[in-house]
């Protein structure tokens, strides 16, 4: 059963209860299922490390390579990137576990790491792609820009 209690605004908003309900039942099971402070960090530093735009390139250059691995030198100059960049933000990805890398001869080859990451990326695409009603996540990308007619509201 709810408890009610009414609390006044200074402002009304439409993204805050202008009634205050506690729903016991939903709250006892999201206490029973809190995410701990541990968990959220590490999945925190997950997206912290994938808000990069030149790491997301690099994640998906890998997602998308035939052999499902590439070597520093062709990701840098498929991404008109130089070695050292994408060696460094490659060196950020393996730290976070995100990708993993095989040494041949004088060549690193890297990969990501699991089907999970994999998922994550498509998954986000495929939300960008119907938030900004976009055929690219190229064009949500820093320096381009999605004219404002494109943007569709979504409702949680």
């Amino acid at each position: 059963m709810p408890v009610k209690s009414i609390v006044a605004h200074t402002s009304a908003t439409d993204d805050v209860c202008e009634e205050r309900f506690i729903h016991a039942e939903h709250v006892q099971e999201v206490r029973r299922n809190v995410l701990s402070g541990k968990d959220a960090a590490h999945i925190a530093a997950l997206f912290s490390v994938l808000s990069d735009p030149t790491r997301l390139q690099v994640v998906h250059a890998l997602l998308t390579a035939p052999s499902g691995e590439l070597c520093v030198c062709d990701i840098a100059y498929s991404l008109g990137r130089d070695d050292t960049t994408i060696s460094h933000q490659l060196r950020v990805l393996r730290n976070q576990h995100v990708v993993a890398m095989r040494k041949a001869g004088r060549v690193v080859y890297y990969r990501l790491v699991d089907e999970h990451i994999r998922q994550l990326l498509t998954m986000s695409m495929a939300h960008t792609r119907e938030v900004f009603n976009t055929a690219s996540v190229a064009s949500v990308m820093p320096g381009v820009s999605v004219p404002l007619e494109q943007k569709t509201e979504v409702s949680a």
